[in-house]
């Protein structure tokens, strides 16, 4: 029995650490962590938590993005989920630049 409840909270441990942080898949290096110290509020203010979730998905939807296929279905499900991370960054106005070549990258896949 004690080896089975490791064993969920190691996965669920995984799970939501998963695809949350920078990986050799995308340009941007930086930690979220990093990122949230370059946006123009404190990051003690509630908008910081906000903006942690908005770049763990971009984190999220550039890993897919890079890794799938080009031609699987789901790469294009994958960059309008991306296209939406954005539109929430733009909506809390967060500094992206340090996405710029990701951004760059994924627009030249929807020409």
């Amino acid at each position: 029995m004690k080896t089975i409840i490791i064993f969920c909270f190691t996965l669920l441990f995984s799970a939501s650490f998963a695809q949350n942080h920078a990986t050799p898949n995308t340009k941007c290096q930086l930690p979220v962590e990093d990122i949230l110290k370059a946006q123009s509020f404190d990051i003690d203010e509630p908008i910081s938590e906000k903006a942690m979730y908005v770049f763990y998905d971009i984190y999220k939807e550039l890993n897919f993005i890079y890794q799938l296929d080009p031609n699987d279905p789901k790469r294009a499900e994958h960059i309008q989920y991306f296209s939406i991370a954005l539109q929430n960054a733009n909506s809390l106005n967060l500094n992206l630049i340090m996405f710029q070549e990701d951004i760059e990258y994924v627009s030249t896949l929807t020409q």
